[in-house]
């Protein structure tokens, strides 16, 4: 006798974690790197930069094909933090209170060093990597693998960003790692010099001289050449001494601020304006070329003639 179940039937499952290699957030540039940073859908307070910032994962999420899977799997794993399928903790917390259910058990707690040491791997050169997903959600708060390495190894959340200074994409090795506090006391640059004063201290040797070298480059880039006015008094901010090009461009500009200015001739409009500073009739010259530049301001937006805007 044929069983009716011989054949059996195709398997149209697809597995679990299929929607995240689809997911919009998930995807990567021809090198390997992340298009958008993870930290975009989990934006922290209640301010306008995180309402902001979560209006910019939900427009992303809008085009996801993944949105509806990513969402479903938020709700059956009571996701609480970020932005998750389009909506946010309030928008779910929303669709869990239309439909009763048993409070499920308290979870306890996970260690970070714990979730540290079972995502991430030891690779040649001393690096690190991470093999777990980002950013992770830990005791309802949300870590980059940077940040999670910064908080194992130094007890304390970091300063600002944490980047990779060894040159290895993606390790955490927490000596290759630098939050804005840290790269900022790197010695030789205008912020570890900064950072002397803020300190009271006297900057060191070579924090002095990454400053005098930034000043160098932007002087050079933004001033004039030796022997104007403009760089007559740079070399006074810089302390430096001025030469004989600048001090002469300095000279003759103060003599030139202490000379009486010409008296407007006669058949000018500054001649007419001179007549009536003095209480003066106006001779006829006068009064007719205040009228032409009264005539060529109305119809050229200028009182100058067509050989002056040349000339200029």
């Amino acid at each position: 006798m044929t069983s009716l179940f011989a054949q059996q039937a195709p398997d149209t499952l697809e597995p679990a974690d299929r929607w995240q290699r689809q997911a919009e957030c998930a995807a990567t540039d021809e090198k390997g790197t992340p298009v958008y940073d993870p930290e975009l859908w989990f934006p922290i307070g209640e301010g306008p930069v995180a309402q902001q910032q979560t209006a910019d994962a939900k427009a992303i999420c809008y085009q996801c094909p993944a949105m509806n899977a990513c969402l479903r799997s938020a709700l059956d794993h009571h996701e609480d933090v970020g932005v998750w399928g389009g909506l946010d903790e309030t928008e779910r917390r929303r669709l869990h209170g239309r439909r009763a259910r048993t409070p499920a058990a308290p979870r306890q707690p996970r260690s970070l060093p714990d979730v540290l040491a079972a995502h991430s791997q030891a690779v040649p050169g001393g690096h690190t990597e991470w093999t777990g997903s980002t950013p992770t959600i830990i005791n309802r708060v949300s870590y980059t693998p940077a940040q999670l390495a910064w908080h194992v190894a130094h007890g304390t959340a970091p300063t600002g960003q944490v980047t990779t200074e060894c040159g290895h994409q993606g390790c955490i090795t927490a000596a290759h790692l630098l939050d804005a506090a840290g790269r900022a006391e790197q010695h030789g640059s205008v912020a570890a010099y900064k950072a002397h004063l803020r300190r009271h201290e006297t900057p060191c040797e070579e924090c002095k001289a990454g400053r005098a070298a930034r000043d160098r480059a932007r002087r050079t880039k933004t001033t004039d050449r030796c022997g104007t006015t403009k760089a007559y008094y740079q070399h006074l901010m810089a302390g430096e001494p001025v030469d004989e090009a600048c001090q002469a461009a300095s000279d003759a500009y103060k003599q030139q601020l202490t000379q009486a200015p010409e008296p407007a001739a006669c058949g000018t409009r500054g001649g007419y304006q001179k007549h009536r500073r003095n209480g003066e009739q106006a001779c006829d010259p006068c009064r007719q070329a205040n009228a032409d530049a009264d005539r060529r301001l109305r119809n050229t937006g200028t009182t100058k003639t067509l050989t002056e805007r040349s000339a200029a």
